[in-house]
């Protein structure tokens, strides 16, 4: 069994070599921790920005599991936090847009309550169409040159 604290000769050897490439001390370098050990969390995530930004540009904030907006993981979309802190909530239905389609800008002015229809139509009318009226990939549409514009 290892002493609490002891680390491989491998281990060892790559951050000794990695220091000398850097030019700094062992406390120094980053931790960047793989698969088997304790992962990033909070503001030394690579993702994190005043909150966890998700794949799809929304800011995410640690509100504890027992919030009524949170997910498993105790996390809540910062827009609908923003918009019930005004007083205002949704319908199941309803759905916040961001006026000026940057994700990440959660001021109260910036968000406007929607159906989810109305928000599709919104978003859908500018979208490429093929003589189908499927959508079809901006960049596949301009190398093949056969989709149409939906009337």
């Amino acid at each position: 069994m290892r002493k609490q604290g002891h680390i491989s000769r491998t281990t060892f050897y790559r951050r000794r070599r990695e220091t000398k490439r850097l030019g700094c001390s062992v406390d120094e370098l980053p931790d960047n921790r793989g698969k088997c050990q304790k992962p990033v969390r909070g503001s030394r995530h690579h993702r994190w920005k005043n909150g966890l930004i998700t794949n799809e540009g929304y800011i995410l904030v640690r509100v504890g599991k027992s919030h009524p907006l949170a997910d498993p993981n105790g996390y809540a979309y910062e827009h609908l936090l923003v918009w019930v802190s005004a007083g205002d909530t949704l319908k199941s239905d309803e759905v916040l847009h961001h006026i000026n389609s940057d994700r990440q800008d959660n001021r109260w002015g910036n968000l406007q309550k929607m159906t989810r229809s109305a928000h599709n139509i919104l978003h859908n009318e500018n979208k490429l169409r093929d003589k189908l009226g499927r959508f079809i990939n901006p960049a596949v549409f301009s190398m093949a040159g056969n989709g149409m514009r939906d009337q």
